[in-house]
């Protein structure tokens, strides 16, 4: 009987344990594409360690085990003659990689070669969440240095860790047992570059990795990796996606290839590939998938089903590994080596929308201390599953696939309910505080934390009036409602609060009050005077004298009196206002409504005393160190002192309230003050100028859905009507139609610009 070769004698012992192909490589920590090549005999030479692990895989007894070890070191060798082999120069790996070009990533390609070119002797690791392009970039790299030598070795295969230095070995053409020097020596004389592509499975194998980089001078080494070696002297390349651009660029070229012909050039279709490569956050593999979908689905199938992206992103090119032909196969490459503690932070991630920071995921998942937190979350960054945020901000982010593969365990784990629920009572308990400190000293950094957190706030406002927690629905929209008159959400603050106002019990809720201030605000920035109304009544009604709500009830009504031309009563009303404030004792409030009452004063023709009631709202904002009211109230002052006579005071008001609406980003304001701009303009005989601004004012009061408040409007009016009529119509139309093409951060630097005549 002819003897069994290594390949029959392995399928032999396999079925005789009971065992499958995937189960016996899981055992012996190789891959099964290792298993299945071996007893089909297509892989012929078979490391000792290797045979070791499958006998002990296989519970072989000693006589068994001695045979099958010893057909192991028996199977054939490769052919020594001719070149030695050159680390996979030929192999499937980074030719594959190239065939396609390479979009975007220019920057870090030319830093790492820079890099490469100054820094041997230590480990370059490109690092990045699964399908962002770690072997594309190290492909590139590889191709510059097929000449001077490179050898590139795929671990994507390896389990086992010991396996790591053997396979260096055997692609440098080296026995596999070949000591560290030996292999040191062979890389010195053959090659300047090695490639080590897909270290994630076998990162214990960091060390052995530095002991052969430390026994060379010269040679470059690139690793990939979703996670870093965490070794001295590395130094880490992450790689983020795309620019959205680059993600645009990458969805057309791919889009093409798969349907020549596709019409991707029409306004509706740019915007659905746009929208595609935002929704996938530029995530090249993901980008990839989608664009192969235009083979049988139209663009806007596509963007409808990104609702769950791993459901559409599968598919991939059948030459590619399996772990990237589809978006879950590529996520659950990192998500297979995490520990319970670490699946179950990861599943609870997925509630947060957008970004989070490190106490309000301490808050979410209970834990005791922020280290513990701290390091959990670090261990899922490693697996590039988590994102830090850039810039110098600690926030973290999940990528929009990877979200949608963390939400699926959360129903089967029963935490779905608890973990929202707990979410939208997390996001309440820190947007309440941040929205507070919009008021005062803390305004800037209030303000960047309710922009990172406005997904957040949407989803737990969503959860809320889904689910008839009006408690947590009033409380926070009644808090954050000024966040959302600053940055210019009038529509959708309007919304939330209506939809909060509604909810069963919300008549007696103690966060009823702030709720309605807010409505009423957002309606009067709307021009809805008769909502502003109606909820101020409801305010005045609910509050007793001598209280802040019933200041803000009174300051309500007195604007709606403003708006409507109805002066006398406005002052009538605003004073009351101020008299309260004072009482209560609220710095803010006060100052707020000295500025309210110089307001109506000015309509009313006591210019002198307006003037002396802005110039002390100014100064009391400025103590309190509410910058977005500082600069409100010089505006107002901006048009008191131009009403007075004094336009050289205005144009300085009007500076220093510009300046800073454009260092708090604040379209409503720049909208506000460009508005103001207008006006001087028109008082300084410049017509154009003046058209081009206030046509600039009002397609920004467009786009957010807002207009300039009704009395500015008609402080401005008699100048913008004589510099209309010196302009004769044809001529300001034009020059209003070309301001409203300029975006409001241009037109500021043209009113910056403006001088004097």
């Amino acid at each position: 009987m002819a003897e069994l070769s290594f390949g029959e004698l392995l399928r032999s012992h396999r079925a005789a344990a009971g065992l499958t192909q995937a189960q016996l490589a899981e055992q012996a920590g190789i891959s099964e594409r290792a298993v299945s090549d071996i007893e089909r005999g297509l892989r012929t030479h078979v490391y000792p360690v290797t045979a070791r692990s499958l006998a002990e895989a296989l519970s072989l007894a000693d006589e068994a085990r001695d045979g099958f070890e010893r057909a192991g070191r028996a199977a054939p060798r490769r052919p020594t003659e001719g070149p030695p082999f050159r680390g996979g120069i030929d192999s499937e790996g980074w030719r594959a990689a190239r065939r396609c070009a390479m979009i975007g990533r220019g920057d870090e390609l030319s830093g790492l070669l820079e890099a490469l070119d100054r820094d041997t002797g230590r480990p370059h690791t490109v690092t990045g969440p699964g399908g962002s392009g770690k072997s594309r970039l190290a492909a590139e790299v590889a191709a510059r240095y097929v000449d001077a030598g490179m050898t590139w070795v795929s671990l994507a295969h390896l389990r086992n860790p010991v396996l790591v230095v053997p396979t260096i070995a055997a692609a440098t053409g080296l026995p596999h047992n070949a000591s560290h020097t030996a292999l040191a020596d062979r890389l010195e004389a053959e090659t300047a570059l090695l490639v080590l592509d897909t270290f994630e499975p076998v990162l214990t194998a960091a060390g052995d990795v530095a002991a052969l980089i430390d026994l060379t001078s010269h040679v470059r080494v690139v690793v990939t990796s979703r996670a870093p070696l965490r070794l001295r002297g590395e130094r880490e390349w992450p790689l983020r996606p795309l620019t959205t651009a680059d993600g645009v660029r990458l969805f057309r070229e791919r889009a093409r290839a798969a349907r020549p012909g596709l019409d991707l050039d029409s306004p509706e279709a740019a915007a659905a590939v746009e929208e595609v490569v935002r929704r996938l956050d530029a995530l090249p593999l993901a980008v990839e998938l989608a664009a192969a979908k235009v083979r049988f689905l139209p663009l806007d199938s596509i963007v409808s089903r990104l609702v769950r992206p791993l459901e559409l992103l599968t598919d991939g090119e059948r030459d590619l590994p399996a772990r990237q032909q589809t978006m879950r196969a590529t996520v659950a490459w990192s998500y297979d080596v995490l520990s319970a503690e670490e699946r179950m932070l990861f599943r609870r991630l997925s509630v947060f929308a957008g970004s989070w920071s490190l106490g309000a995921l301490q808050r979410l998942c209970a834990y005791d201390d922020v280290s513990t937190v701290a390091a959990s979350l670090g261990r899922l960054c490693e697996c590039a599953l988590v994102q830090p945020l850039d810039g110098d901000v600690e926030r973290w982010r999940l990528l929009d696939p990877v979200r949608d593969f963390a939400a699926e365990p959360l129903p089967a784990a029963g935490e779905r309910e608890s973990t929202v629920h707990r979410h939208a009572a997390v996001v309440a308990d820190l947007a309440v505080p941040a929205a507070a400190a919009l008021l005062g000293t803390g305004q800037r950094l209030a303000r960047a934390q309710l922009r990172w957190d406005n997904g957040n706030v949407r989803w737990a406002l969503g959860h809320a009036i889904e689910h008839g927690d009006t408690d947590i629905a009033l409380r926070v929209a009644g808090a954050v409602w000024p966040f959302w008159r600053m940055e210019g959400a009038f529509e959708e603050g309007r919304r939330w609060l209506q939809l909060a106002l509604q909810m069963p019990g919300s008549a007696g809720s103690p966060h009823r009050p702030t709720a309605l201030w807010g409505a009423s605000w957002l309606a009067l920035g709307q021009g809805d005077h008769a909502a502003a109304a109606e909820h101020g009544n409801e305010l005045l009604a609910r509050s007793p004298a001598q209280d802040i709500d019933h200041r803000n009830a009174l300051t309500i009504l007195g604007h709606v009196e403003m708006a409507e031309g109805r002066y006398p009563e406005a002052a009538t009303l605003l004073k009351q206002a101020l008299e309260t404030a004072r009482a209560v004792g609220s710095r803010w409030h006060h100052a707020t409504s000295l500025f309210n009452l110089g307001t109506a004063l000015l309509h009313l023709g006591d210019v002198s005393q307006a003037r002396r009631l802005l110039e002390r709202a100014v100064a009391e904002h400025e103590a309190v160190g509410d910058l977005h009211f500082t600069a409100r109230s010089l505006v107002e002052l901006g048009y008191a002192s131009l009403i007075a006579g004094d336009p050289q005071r205005a144009r300085s008001c009007l500076i220093v309230a510009l300046q800073s609406f454009l260092r708090l980003g604040e379209r409503w304001g720049l909208a506000e003050t460009v508005a103001g701009f207008a006006v001087l303009a028109a008082a300084g005989g410049q017509a154009e100028a003046a058209a081009t601004l206030n046509g600039a004012s009002e397609g920004t009061y467009a786009d957010l859905s807002a207009q300039l408040i009704r009395p500015d409007a008609a402080l401005g009016e008699p100048f913008l009507a004589r510099a209309r009529s010196t302009l004769g119509e044809r001529r300001w139309q034009a020059c209003t139609a070309h301001g409203r093409l300029l975006a409001i951060e241009e037109a500021a630097r043209l009113a910056l610009d403006l001088r004097m005549v």
